[in-house]
């Protein structure tokens, strides 16, 4: 994760500049992918991947839970935030990161994009997943449409001026937009082969993809 920088900056203040650059649509996404999660798990042994400041696993809250994210400023939010719950803290990177245990459920919120190998990552996060867990992502990805390119310019134009305002580092946010463009939901798909798809859908504003695999024997 070579943008681990980017974050260790943003940390203090990670969370109202989010909330306010996204206007809220990120906690919208965030809380509709618990939803859908909560359809196929309900509990059990969590992964979280780029897990920030801990927000989707305090949303999901299952019995025991793994953070993974190379942030020391956003885990010692996250460990705050989640004094209480089950946490184990894990401080490295996707493509290296060795689990205790497998895990019934990963999530990846925002989090392959960050990723120095996307195929490397997702291959050794494989190797902690139960066969019949689940590998659930929401990621911001590329399309064509009209909707897509004026949030993108909402990205690279609007956002690291109010980013900026709010966490005095207007410089690192200019760089998020290079990090989102040549990902589609393609890249992804092709490090499922042994999954089974059970949901894709394209969320709202179209900046973003929501993707559950469940994994077979």
């Amino acid at each position: 994760m070579k943008n681990v920088e980017i974050y260790e900056k943003l940390a203090p203040k990670y969370d109202v500049a989010t909330k306010v650059v996204s206007f809220g649509i990120e906690e919208f996404w965030r809380k509709k992918f618990v939803k859908t999660i909560k359809k196929y798990i309900k509990n059990g042994t969590l992964l979280d991947v780029a897990s920030a400041t801990g927000d989707m696993a305090k949303n999901l809250d299952f019995e025991k839970m793994y953070l993974l994210d190379p942030s020391k400023e956003m885990n010692k939010i996250a460990k705050e935030k989640l004094k209480d719950k089950n946490v184990i803290f894990i401080e490295d990177f996707a493509e290296s990161a060795k689990i205790p245990q497998k895990v019934d459920l990963i999530t990846a919120f925002m989090a392959v994009r960050n990723f120095d190998d996307m195929q490397k990552g997702m291959k050794n996060l494989d190797k902690y997943l139960k066969v019949g867990g689940y590998f659930a992502i929401v990621e911001l990805t590329k399309s064509d449409s009209l909707l897509f390119k004026l949030s993108m310019f909402y990205m690279s134009k609007i956002v690291p001026i109010i980013g900026g305002f709010i966490t005095g580092e207007y410089e690192t946010y200019k760089k998020f937009d290079k990090m989102i463009k040549n990902i589609r939901d393609e890249d992804i798909l092709q490090n499922l082969d042994n999954y089974e798809i059970v949901e894709h859908i394209r969320l709202f504003p179209p900046m973003a993809s929501l993707i559950i695999a469940r994994k077979n024997g």
